[in-house]
């Protein structure tokens, strides 16, 4: 089975190596709230999936690697819970703009999963501890931030019937 093993650590370098450098935008940046803002519903959904798939596609490929992943399959569990939720809102939208509230929390769940995806690399490429603790940190702040924004922006939709 060593053979095997080391198999899998090569694909799973690779998966890393591709989640590191696809979706890098200029200087690295994430999409801004406004680029959501101008996305359809059906975008905005394919996006959000997309960054939740990555991060998750980037904690396995660490695990898979025998690098230390902490907390981070469970935050990308949280972030799997919160795009089903903001996934059900986007489907009921109207093809117009996406509601100020909705946009903010796409756009806090795709910051929290490249948040979560980087700490996945890092941890994978060089086992920072501490730089992992800090992203991780960063991520659980973040998704913290975004179960709050969830709950009252969940209050304020009108209820569908």
């Amino acid at each position: 089975g060593r053979a095997f093993h080391s198999h899998g650590a090569v694909i799973g370098a690779t998966a890393l190596w591709e989640a590191a450098a696809v979706r890098r935008r200029p200087r690295g940046e994430p999409v801004s709230v406004d680029e959501v803002g101008r996305w359809a519903p059906r975008r905005v959904r394919k996006e959000m999936w997309h960054s939740v798939d990555q991060a998750e596609a980037a904690v396995r490929a660490a695990g898979d690697v025998g690098a230390p992943t902490a907390e981070l399959p469970s935050l990308c569990r949280r972030l799997q819970a919160a795009a089903v939720d903001l996934d059900k809102v986007l489907r009921v939208e109207p093809a117009g703009p996406v509601p100020m509230e909705i946009r903010t929390q796409v756009h806090e769940v795709m910051r929290a999963a490249g948040d979560v995806q980087r700490a996945a690399v890092v941890s994978a490429s060089d086992a920072n501890g501490q730089r992992v603790h800090e992203l991780t940190r960063e991520a659980v702040h973040e998704i913290q931030l975004l179960d709050a924004g969830l709950a009252a922006a969940q209050a304020a939709l009108p209820r569908h019937h």
